[in-house]
């Protein structure tokens, strides 16, 4: 039995133990002895033991390049998807450099590989956001060679860094990503999404298209979203500033 041939059939460059331990199936091999099969070829050098459960191919064998930080994600969950700051990177919307990737995954049984939502793996951190099903949408899946990985689309990306900008370097940092986006976001995709979202989502999306000059119909339709409760323009800053009456937020930049 050749293990190296029958990760290569399957393209498997990163895997877990219940990963081999489905593809071998058919051999009726017990799991301890799946596990100490792993461990062997880890200590020989034949696998690189990335922890927390997880292998990859040594890097002399790795076709198609490198291991990239979103493919080690994908094997974190189930099922989820690159988001927050690390979408925003993919998308060209930041160029800071990454140390941290974020992953979202909706709160269902299938879709974790434990319960944990932080891991350390090649001195890159791991965040896995989980949220309700019903708020996990907007995803597509990128192919990058020999690898692929499930990514918030750009408007997504968008929402998303107004949800929660603490997990994308903070609002200035949205604000900018904003004016990189600028040619490329689709305004009635941003609208549909938007109609999913709580309605201070969309009156601070309408502040940042006006205070960037952009997109000015959509501005309007963002405009008439009925609110009659004056929120914060940055959800993590204090509940101080100036209130804008148009977008009824409170600017506490």
């Amino acid at each position: 039995m050749n293990l190296f041939h029958i990760f290569a059939k399957h393209g498997l460059r990163v895997f877990s133990f219940s990963d081999v331990a489905e593809l071998l199936k058919e051999e009726s091999f017990s799991a301890s002895y799946i596990r100490k099969l792993l461990t062997v070829m880890a200590k020989r050098g034949d696998l690189q033991r990335l922890g927390n459960g997880l292998y990859a191919l040594p890097v002399h064998i790795l076709s198609g390049g490198s291991l990239h930080a979103f493919e080690i994600a994908m094997k974190l969950v189930h099922r989820g998807a690159i988001s927050h700051r690390s979408a925003m990177f993919h998308h060209g919307m930041t160029d800071q450099i990454l140390t941290h990737v974020y992953i979202t995954s909706p709160r269902v049984p299938e879709s974790n590989r434990s319960s944990k939502s932080a891991y350390l793996i090649n001195d890159t951190h791991y965040n896995i956001r989980r949220v309700q099903a019903d708020h996990y949408y907007g995803v597509k899946r990128i192919f990058m060679g020999e690898i692929s990985f499930w990514i918030t689309d750009l408007e997504k990306t968008m929402i998303d860094g107004l949800s929660d900008p603490n997990l994308c370097g903070g609002f200035r940092e949205v604000l900018h990503a904003f004016s990189h986006a600028r040619d490329n976001v689709n305004s009635e995709t941003l609208l549909d999404y938007l109609k999913r979202e709580p309605t201070v989502i969309a009156k601070r999306v309408g502040w940042i298209l006006e205070t960037i000059k952009m997109l000015p119909e959509l501005q309007s339709e963002l405009e008439k979203m009925p609110t009659q409760v004056v929120q914060k323009l940055d959800p993590s800053g204090l509940r101080r500033g100036h209130i804008n009456k148009r977008w009824m937020l409170l600017e506490n930049m």
